[in-house]
């Protein structure tokens, strides 16, 4: 589990990485802003790693600037789920073809 220092130190990397995507590009903070649909004091939020932004708009911003498909890759696919009766099932035994084809050959 993540401790309290290590979620602030990832929201504020976020943030730092955020603010060097957009001033590599030029944008200024109100104008991304508008872009992203949020209000100006809340991009600044997210820059500086507020973690009290709501996920969403962080998730616009970062799909601004065409990181949307790295968050669904953040966390991988879930396997199959196993249920203790499936785990308990007898297994089912395939029948062999060596039988099958004794059979032919009497004929």
């Amino acid at each position: 589990m993540i401790s309290i220092f290590g979620e602030r130190e990832a929201m504020k990397k976020l943030g730092e990485r955020l603010r060097a995507e957009r001033l590599r590009r030029n944008f200024s903070q109100a104008y991304l802003a508008s872009l992203v649909k949020i209000t100006i004091p809340t991009y600044r939020k997210i820059e500086m790693g507020d973690g009290k932004v709501e996920f969403r708009h962080v998730a616009r911003a970062l799909g601004f600037f065409g990181y949307s498909d790295v968050l669904g890759a953040l966390i991988p696919e879930a396997l199959p789920e196993l249920r203790l009766k499936d785990l308990l099932a007898p297994q089912r035994k395939h029948a062999s073809g060596s039988r099958k084809h004794a059979r032919s050959h009497k004929k």
